[in-house]
Parts: C-alpha cells; structure tokens; sequence
C-alpha cells in the first residue's frame, strides 16, 4: 500500500508539472538536492528510472528514497479584467419567434423583442 502511495504521488507531482508553466521542481535523492526538472518517470518492481528534461536519465533501486515537490507561482495568473475593451456588441434583434428584424429596435412595432441576448420591450 505504502508503495501504491508513493507511485501515485510520484506520477501526479510529475503530471502537475509538465502542465504548468511557472512550477518549479524539487527533486531529491537520499535527501541529495538534483539539479534537473523531471519529465517521466518509469517504475520496475521497487526501482524508478527518472528521465530528466536534459536528455539524461537515473535510475533509482528504492524509489521511497525519491522525492519530488512541485511549487506553483500563481501571480502569473490574470488579475484584472477590462470588460469594456474585449466586448464584442451584438446588436442583432430577433423576434421571440428567432426571426430577425434588424440592428436597431427604432420603428419596430410593440412587442418584446431579443437584442444581445437579453429581452427588450418595445412601448
């Protein structure tokens, strides 16, 4: 079970790490600091072979000695939105029925009618 553990662990810390661009990657062997961002990870009964994003690989005999921490910078991340730059206006008008009657609910006669996907009453 134990091992179980580890393998998922492992292979989720990997994954998490490949997808995101600001993770970095702490890896360590027998409590040694490695240099090298892992991109796979192999398992064969209790050894791991670690392939690095250099091209090289490791293999390790006891993969509970391995250990792979992921941090993630989030202040990467949108913070602002201007809605008003990015809106693209419809200002297509339809009928409750879908038919559509023009760009501009000027002249049209009473009724209730769809502009930008929101319901619009004609007096």
């Amino acid at each position: 079970m134990k091992r179980k553990m580890l393998c998922l662990s492992l292979l989720m810390a990997l994954s998490g790490g490949s997808v995101f661009a600001d993770t970095e990657q702490t890896v360590t062997i027998d409590g040694s600091v490695i240099d090298n961002f892992v991109v796979n990870l192999t398992f064969n009964g209790n050894a791991v072979t670690l392939d690095y994003s250099d091209g090289s690989s490791q293999t390790v005999d006891d993969m509970s000695t391995v250990g792979i921490s992921l941090t993630y910078d989030s202040s990467s991340g949108i913070t602002n939105v201007n809605a008003e730059d990015n809106v693209n206006v419809d200002n297509r008008v339809y009928t409750l029925a879908g038919q559509f009657v023009g760009t501009s609910v000027q002249e049209l006669p009473k009724g209730i009618y769809i502009v930008g996907g929101k319901k619009y009453i004609v007096k």
